[in-house]
């Protein structure tokens, strides 16, 4: 069971249920499924390897290369898991929230609503009606996908309260 959690962990694109976890092991019940996580969870940390297997705030698992070494080797990812144009909106959201979603449209363009749709789609973004327009976040998703907090990405950015 634990080989077939790493591969579902390896091959997923986004972070995994423990429900989906467990019908790929074919484990009999939730605890089976939790033990052979933290089993695994608990190898990776004792390898000290460059891959690390992690649980997100909304209880998802996903393996990630360590944020070490992040910065250092994206470039050589196959295939990018956003478009840039998705990956922009979603920046624009993430440093600009609470954002309307009109605004993110005239600064990105029409586009834009088929970037948000597909973020809220992949629960990256929340949208929320506000009147004639929507107001977007980004959700807990993001910090645990990215590997860094809002707060981080603007200081690294060097954002002001002006720019934001």
């Amino acid at each position: 069971m634990k080989k077939l959690a790493e591969a579902a962990l390896f091959m997923a694109s986004q972070p995994l249920t423990l429900d989906e976890l467990t019908k790929v092991m074919g484990a009999s019940s939730f605890a089976e499924s939790l033990k052979v996580l933290d089993d695994l969870i608990n190898e990776y940390k004792k390898r000290d390897s460059a891959i690390e297997i992690v649980k997100t705030k909304d209880n998802r698992y996903h393996m990630r290369v360590k944020l070490d070494y992040a910065d250092k080797v994206s470039h050589l990812a196959l295939s990018p898991d956003f478009s840039k144009a998705v990956l922009r909106t979603l920046g624009l959201i993430a440093v600009k929230q609470p954002v309307k979603q009109s605004i993110v449209v005239r600064i990105i363009g029409n586009k834009a609503y088929n970037y948000i749709k597909e973020l809220v789609d992949r629960g990256f973004v929340k949208a929320k009606k506000s009147g004639s327009t929507k107001v977007l976040t980004v959700t807990p998703l993001f910090e645990d996908y990215f590997g860094k907090d809002i707060e981080s990405i603007k200081k690294s950015l060097k954002l002001s309260k002006d720019d934001v």
